[in-house]
């Protein structure tokens, strides 16, 4: 064959091949689409109340892209109102309890046992 025989060959095999890509990539999405749309609405029947909306079957990125400053200032909600209060929480707690027990110590017994130690071992 000559060149421009192979050439057009090749191109009309990469275009049989891209567009059969892309026929089972659309036909994926679809399914995709519809078992988010199943779950979608069985989540919806099962929780009370729920604000689920249909922009996740709609176009997967589409609340992401359009409301990304609220869905910042959501999460920084969420941290100020329920982490970092459980996190001071846990570290008060804590200080607390160390504050505790460094008020129990007796330093005149620990220092006869350190003495004891040193004398032992030394």
């Amino acid at each position: 064959m000559s060149r421009p025989a192979t050439i057009i060959t090749g191109l009309l095999v990469s275009g049989a091949i891209l567009y059969q890509f892309r026929a089972e990539l659309s036909s994926d999405m679809r399914q995709v689409r519809n078992q988010l749309n199943d779950v979608q609405n069985r989540l919806a029947g099962s929780v009370p109340g729920s604000k689920i909306s249909n922009a996740l079957t709609s176009h997967p990125t589409a609340s992401i892209l359009e409301k990304p400053k609220e869905m910042i200032e959501e999460s920084t909600t969420y941290i100020q109102s329920r982490v970092l209060p459980s996190v001071k929480d846990t570290w008060n707690s804590h200080v607390i309890g160390l504050a505790e027990n460094v008020n129990e110590l007796d330093a005149e017994k620990i220092q006869k046992m350190a003495k004891d130690v040193k004398d032992k071992w030394l």
